[in-house]
């Protein structure tokens, strides 16, 4: 599945001047790319292992993720883009339906329920998604794993000067593939990916 433009499924991703970008001076995407995150999340210490990404090179193609999320393959698209109308660049776009190291939605929705603040309203998604972050960090992924949809988007640019002193960010996020009582009746994973460099 290749998914450009701004949602995948219901799964919306915001314009990638809101998420970073990944600077690969005098490189162009038809190169290969090895990008290795110290941490796949900065704040969930389960989390607090490489995860790395890395993507064969051409106008399309899978990018491959190993991490404590498992080993999976997302296939994504190159496309020009700019940020703030300056930046001129090159993104990558990508969707897939793949089987994931999560709880089981039934125990994590279990656990926001027990979790989440007494005296908040059912819509009230910041209390949400407070409680399913604390859940996360102390439920055990289910062995047999969980489907999800993932989202990736990843940004290249040739100006050093737009990393603001990081060498790669990278939006990713993993949607429950189930209905679910989350506010938005949709349950969504969000690391962040942190300490990212790229392979020289």
């Amino acid at each position: 599945m290749i998914v450009t433009g701004y949602t995948i499924g219901r799964l919306f991703v915001p314009p990638l001047a809101m998420l970073g970008v990944l600077v690969l001076p005098d490189a162009t995407l038809a190169a290969a790319v090895k990008l290795t995150c110290g941490r796949a999340d900065v704040m969930n210490p389960n989390w607090g292992v490489p995860m790395t990404f890395a993507y064969a090179g051409g106008d399309a193609g899978p990018v491959t993720v190993t991490g404590p999320f498992g080993d999976f393959s997302i296939t994504v698209k190159r496309s020009p883009m700019t940020i703030h109308g300056e930046a001129p660049g090159e993104a990558l776009d990508g969707a897939a339906e793949i089987r994931v190291k999560l709880p089981l939605l039934t125990d994590l929705e279990a656990c926001i329920e027990k979790t989440r603040d007494p005296a908040s309203k059912p819509d009230d998604k910041d209390a949400f998604l407070n409680a399913r972050d604390a859940c996360l960090q102390k439920l055990a992924p289910a062995p047999e794993g969980v489907d999800v949809i993932a989202g990736l988007r990843i940004g290249l640019f040739a100006d050093k000067d737009e990393s603001s002193g990081e060498d790669a960010f990278v939006d990713f996020r993993l949607k429950y593939d189930a209905e679910s009582r989350a506010p938005d009746g949709a349950m969504t994973v969000e690391p962040l990916p942190a300490q990212c460099v790229l392979e020289k």
